[in-house]
This record gives C-alpha cells, structure tokens and sequence, in this order.
C-alpha cells in the first residue's frame, strides 16, 4: 500500500517518552505490515518532509508538503497540503487540501478541502466537496456532496448526499428557535430542524418537577413528521426522549429520571419570521436505576417561534468585505518618534514605588509598608522566600503593576529591549525597600516578565486610540480610553501637553496598513459547572475582548519584538465569580519565514506567552475550585502554517507553540498557608490553535492548551509550628500537575459585522503529589452570545 522512497531517520526530539515509543511501534508495524519500510519515519515536535511515502511520528506536529502516500500520527495535528492518500491519525486535528484514497482519524476535528473521496472519522468533520464518508459528531460538507454522512449533526450545502444523524441541515432546511410553557417542563427553549416532511428538535427546560419544587431541569431531543394542512398552518406529531435532572439528594428522592413523550402539534406562521404552536401529548417517566414508572400523565404546551434568517446559498462563499476606510500611508501621518529619557523614566518608575508605598501606608495604614532601615537590611541579608500571596495578587496583580514600570520606559521614548530592565529594577526595589515582609522570588519573576508582557500590548493598544487631529469632547474620549489602558502614557501626555495639542502632520500613533487589526467584542451568558456535572452549575454574564495586532505571517517586513501579538480578556459580571475570568497573550519576539514549499506558507518564530485562568467554586455547589490556572512567565518557539484558499474556505491556519514556563500556577487540593491554596512551579506547555473561515458562513476556531508544571520545592519535611509562615518559603505541595484545556468554538456571521457565538471549555487537572494521594479532576464551561466585529 505504502512505496518507501529513501531510507533516513529525522529526529528532532531525542526524548521520547515511553507511552509514545509504544505508540509509534505500533504504527510503524502497521506501515510495515501494508508494505512501508519501518525505518522511515521522521519523530519530532514538528516533523516535515516536501513529498512523504513514509511514516511520520510527531508529540505535536506532522506537515507534508507536496505528497502524502503514508501515515501521519501526532497527539495534535496532522497537516498535508496536497491530496493524501494514507492514514492521518491525531488526537486533535487533521488538515489536508484535499483526500483521494485515504483515511483521516482524529480525536477532534478533520479538514479536508477541495476535494474528499476518502473517510473522516472525528468529533467534527468539514469537507469542501464530498465524495465520500463522514463519521463524527458533527460533519459538514459544502460544494456537491454525495457521499454518506453518519453522526448527530450533518451538514451539507446540497440535498444529494446520505445523511444518517440526529439533526439534518442542508441549503433547504428552515430552522426555528422555539420558545414555550408548558405542563412538562414549564420554560422551555429550543431549536427545531425541518427538512422536507420531517424534522428534529433539541432543546433545554426548566423546573421538571413543578414550580413549587427547588430547580430542576431536562434536555431533550424529539423527532417527527409534518404536513401542511395550508401555506401558514402545520400538523405534526412527534417522539422525544427527555432526560431529567431534580438535585434531589436524599435518599427517598429519584436524582434523575427519563421521559418519552408522545405529541400532536399545531402551528401557525403568524409572519415571515414570527409563529406560534401548540402541542398536546402523553409523557411516560421512569426511573433510569430499575426502569419502574415514576409518573405517567397528559401534557400541554404552547409558545412561540422565530425562524432563523439565512443567507442564500451562494452568499455562504463570499468573502468577508472589510469596509474600513485604509488611510494612504505618508510619513506625514505618523507621529515621530519620542527622544528617549531613560532618566525620566528611572524617576517614574521610582514615583510609582513611592506613590503605592505611601498610599498603603498612610492612607490604608497597613502593616507590612511601615519600612524601615533596619527592615530593609534584614530583607538585603536573608534573600528571597516564595510568598502566599492570593492567586490574582501573585499572578494578575504584580505582572499588570509590572506593567507600569515598563510603560514607565515606553512611553519616555525606549523601545522594547531597553523598557525591560525596568520591570526587573522596579520590581526589586519594591520587594526590598517597599514592605518589610521578605522579598518574594515569585514576585521579581511575574512582575518582570508579566509586566514585559502586558505592558507592551497595552502601549501598542493605546496608540491604536490617538489620534491627535481629533479635538473637543471626542478628543477628550480617545484620551481618556488611552489612560485607562495605558496608565503612564496617558500621565506623561498629560505632563508633557500632547494631551490636548492638535496636530495636523503627524498626528496618528498606529499604522493600520503595517499592522492590520482583527477586534471583537463579545456578550452572553457563560454556564460554569460544577464537577462536572450537567445540571449542577451556575450562569452569569460575561463580556469578551480579543484583538490580533498585526500580520502573523509577515515577520521578514515587520520583526520587532510585539509586532504581531494576540490578546483576549473575559471578564465575568457575577459577584461569585472573579471579575478578571481569563487573560491570554501571545506575542511574538521574532520570527523568519521558513520555505516548505509553493503549497503553504510557513513562519517559525519565539513567542512569548501569557495566560492566565481563574474561578472559584459553584454558588450553592461543592467546594471544588472548577479551575485554576497561570502561565506568568513563559517563552518558547512557535510555527504558524497557513493553507491556501481552497474552495469555500477562505483561512485555513495552524499554529503550534512549546514554550518553557519559569514561573506557572496551579489549584492546590491539600497546600493553605494564610492567602495561598495553590502551587507555583515551572515546566512546560504546548499549544495548538486551528482556525477555519468559511466565507460569510462563519469560522470554527478550536485551542487546545496542555500545562506540565513541576512543585520542586515542597515543605513536607518541615515543622510547620515552628516556621513563620511568611517564612516557610515552599512553592507548595512537592509534585507535578498536567492541566489540559479543549476550547471549540463556532461563529455563524450575521448582517452588520454580527455573529452568534457558541463556545465551550473542557478543563482535565490531574496532579501527582508526592506525599498525599493523587488527584484527578475535570469539568466544563458553555458559553453562548453576540460578537461584533469592528
């Protein structure tokens, strides 16, 4: 089956654990068994070949350029940019131009553009045209498909293909949200799928088990047949399966029950998008544990439809049209660059530590900043602990005043290289000299490299702001935005006047036409469970910021440090919930184009990371911390690929990054010591992003993010009612944690630079203790609201 071309071995990783020796024999034998020689198989972190007939292993990347006639295996992606014809197998993705003859297996999502006579087997499938078979959760295939499609949801352009699933969609089908009270479930929201004369239903209600109860709640799925009685008048009739969660949890009390229901229905288009139904019916519930009758009885329900407005089936692969207005680029338009003031900036930096100190001091009165000489000295003499500090102090609070050391240096004029110093020498005086607790360790590395980080995206989003033509109250506005963001700036514009000079010439601080912007903003509800559990979770608003600055594949014309970075914020608006959710940057350091051929583009490049997760436990839930994750200080190499435009797909891009973390958090099940009920560590991460664009339809984006972080130093051995706990200088609990966060999410465009949202977060913690038992713990977040893209 496979024709082995020249014998080599490439190995980019010279570790390779044990489990993924076993995997790879494995594969290889299978090669060898279809005819491959077992001695070609190139292993790495990124392994690439321009024209592959042998065997690939990679930890997290496999690419073939130009042929692909043999098997590709890696724990996160799989990329061929030329029809494939063997095996692809990944834990998370596949990518190739096109299949003929050969197999795609991944753990979460295949792409297969322009042409696909082979089969795709994952949660989610896309295929540009097929002619072949989709098995997954979900399939979607656009430009004539023929082929079989087999999973819950199948999605295809055309009505020829064979479609085996839960929910059907094609060009033709009209899709209703539906909303309704009722005698089962009271509140009830869903969405229906009607096809040609049938249709399915999936939805969500409340209260199952009478309004006079605490909540309970069901999610169902129904399936049926219409007729149309006139043009605006329906009968159907239809069965569903409900499952029913009550949170009763004594023992005399079913914790879950299931329902199948029988109905007739009646609906009414009342308009061109609104209608309204009513449905009567019978509902047998059982218990799941021995299958006896809970309760059986009649049921009544009305409510209301709004039928989805679809795009026609032709305007589904147009491309997005950007109608901002591109200014011509002139050096008149630019403000000029600032004379450096290092000094100046050495003062700020020092006004900052001054400022918090005497404000902590004399204006909260608080113990730990009345310094003194001899609380200086006894810090200068005994060195550096690990503090327990709370989780945002440690690591949100001191990267983000980090920052104002930097921008202290920025905004005075200094580029990158030389503003960095200055959240290192900011960030030791002020464990030294600004509070007589002992200097942190900790503390200098988040505040340096957090501050670097930060402090770079808040210098470049502020001058994305200015403009300095504007004047009046929308002057006042763009200022006003500028100081928020950027605190130091905005104080060294107002001391310096640039605050309210209006300038003709030289008037904007950010060239759009170097450094394209991609902004959103996002608001819904996010739903947070509890252990795991379906039911047994919490809602609460959330507002979204995400910005991509610059041109990820342009690092050989723009290559300063930070001249392509991305950023994404989620603040929660619950008072159970932290404000700060989630902070996530990417930025890159440098990059250089990399030639793998005429078929894709390639960038490679050292980034720099910043994440950052938190929450605390489930109102009226358990006391298990749903998640709890840092990334403070992080660098490592990265590769971008980007596939060319095929069919209806618009971008196709991959981009992988393994960084070393000097300095990461994780949630801590046994460690608590005064504000501290978590471990700190270093290690390493990797990190996996697809993004697929298709047309006007929308785009599917999916990271996956994997934490190793290593406790080295532990306090096990020590006598803890003899230590100072501020003294007791652990990172924690001595062990190791892997954490692994799966984050899919699907836009669907909407007129007027709107999109729905629907997205989801997959948390897995498992942490090894040396001393105590081992720990194991997941659970999951969905989100859902409106995007706007600017």
């Amino acid at each position: 089956m496979f024709i082995p071309t020249n014998s080599y071995i490439c190995i980019m990783k010279t570790t390779i654990s044990h489990h993924f020796n076993k995997i790879a024999a494995l594969v290889v034998a299978l090669c060898a068994a279809c005819g491959a020689s077992a001695q070609n198989y190139p292993i790495g972190i990124v392994s690439h070949q321009d024209s592959m007939r042998y065997v690939q292993l990679g930890l997290v990347a496999n690419i073939a350029d130009s042929y692909a006639n043999g098997v590709q295996f890696s724990p996160i992606t799989n990329m061929s940019a030329a029809p494939f014809r063997g095996i692809q197998l990944s834990a998370i993705s596949n990518i190739a131009t096109g299949v003929e003859k050969g197999i795609q297996l991944g753990g979460a999502l295949n792409v297969s553009s322009g042409y696909m006579r082979g089969i795709q087997l994952a949660a989610a499938n896309y295929a540009d045209s097929l002619n072949g078979s989709q098995i997954g959760l979900i399939n979607v295939a656009l430009a004539h498909p023929r082929g079989w499609q087999v999973g819950i949801v199948n999605v295809t352009r055309d009505t020829l293909a064979h479609k085996i699933g839960l929910v059907n969609i094609n060009a033709k089908t009209t899709i209703d949200y539906m909303f309704s009270a009722g005698s089962s479930t009271k509140f009830n929201a869903a969405v229906r799928y009607r096809n040609r004369s049938t249709y399915n239903i999936l939805g969500a209600g409340t209260h199952y088990m009478g309004l006079d109860r605490d909540f309970s709640g069901a999610i169902y799925y129904r399936i049926g047949q219409y007729f149309h009685l006139t043009p605006r008048l329906t009968l159907s009739g239809d069965v569903g399966f409900y499952h029913i969660e009550t949170f009763q949890h004594k023992a005399d009390k079913p914790e879950r029950l299931y329902s199948i229901q029988a109905r007739i229905n009646a609906d009414y288009q009342l308009g061109k998008y609104l209608g309204a139904f009513v449905s009567v019916g019978y509902g047998d519930t059982r218990y799941y544990s021995h299958n006896r009758h809970y309760r059986n009885r009649p049921l009544i329900e009305a409510g209301l439809t709004i039928r989805h407005q679809r795009s026609q089936p032709q305007d589904i692969f147009d491309i997005r049209r950007n109608d901002d207005d591109i200014m011509d680029r002139t050096d008149s338009i630019m403000a000029l660059p600032l004379k450096p003031k290092p000094w100046r900036a050495a003062v700020e930096a020092t006004g900052i530590n001054v400022f918090v100190h005497c404000f902590d001091r004399f204006v909260l009165g608080e113990e730990f900043a009345k310094t003194t000489l001899n609380s200086i000295g006894h810090n200068i003499r005994n060195g550096f602990v690990w503090d327990n500090d709370q989780f945002s102090t440690n690591l949100f609070a001191h990267p983000y005043h980090g920052n104002l050391y930097y921008n202290a240096a920025r905004s005075n004029g200094l580029n990158f290289w030389q503003s960095a110093p200055y959240s290192f020498f900011g960030s030791l005086m002020w464990e030294v000299a600004g509070e007589k607790e002992p200097p942190a360790i900790n503390d200098l590395i988040a505040t340096t490299m957090g501050g670097i980080c930060i402090g770079e995206v808040t210098h470049r989003v502020s001058d994305i702001i200015l403009d300095d033509r504007a004047y009046g109250f929308p002057r006042f506005l763009r200022e006003a935005a500028a100081t928020i963001i950027n605190p130091i700036k905005g104080l060294n514009r107002i001391i310096t006047g640039e605050a309210w000079r209006v300038r003709s010439t030289h008037y904007l601080h950010h060239d759009r036409e170097a450094f394209p912007l991609d902004c959103s903003i996002s608001v819904g509800d996010r739903y947070l469970a509890d252990n795991g559990a379906i039911f047994r979770g919490e809602h609460n608003p959330y507002v979204n910021l995400f910005m991509e600055y610059g041109d990820a594949m342009d690092g050989e014309n723009h290559n300063k440090p930070y001249d392509f970075f991305s950023a994404e914020v989620t603040f929660g608006l619950s008072k159970n919930q932290p404000i700060i959710n989630s902070l996530h940057i990417l930025g890159r350091l440098w990059s250089a184009p990399f030639n793998w051929g005429k078929s894709m583009d390639v960038e490679f490049g050292i980034y720099q990371h910043f994440n950052y997760y938190d929450s605390k436990p489930v109102k009226n839930g358990s006391d298990l911390t749903p998640y709890r994750i840092s990334e403070a200080a992080s660098v490592g190499p990265g590769v971008i690929v980007e596939f060319p435009k095929v069919g209806a797909l618009t971008r196709l891009e991959q981009r992988i990054f393994l960084s070393g973390i000097l300095l990461g958090g994780t949630k801590s099940d046994y460690f608590n010591v005064i504000d501290r009920d978590y471990n700190m560590g270093s290690g390493y991460s990797i990190k996996a992003k697809t993004h697929m664009e298709i047309g006007r339809f929308g785009r599917f984006i999916l990271n996956v993010h994997y934490f190793r972080i290593f406790t080295w130093k532990g306090y096990e051995n020590k006598d803890l009612s003899t230590i100072d706990p501020l003294y007791l200088n652990a990172q924690g609990d001595k062990g190791n944690a892997h954490l692994l966060v799966v984050s899919p999410m699907i836009e669907i465009d909407l007129p007027k630079r709107w999109s729905l949202l629907m997205a989801s977060s997959f948390f897995e913690r498992q942490t090894h203790y040396k001393y105590y038992a081992d720990v194991k713990a997941k659970t999951f977040e969905v989100r859902a609201g409106l995007t706007y893209h600017f």
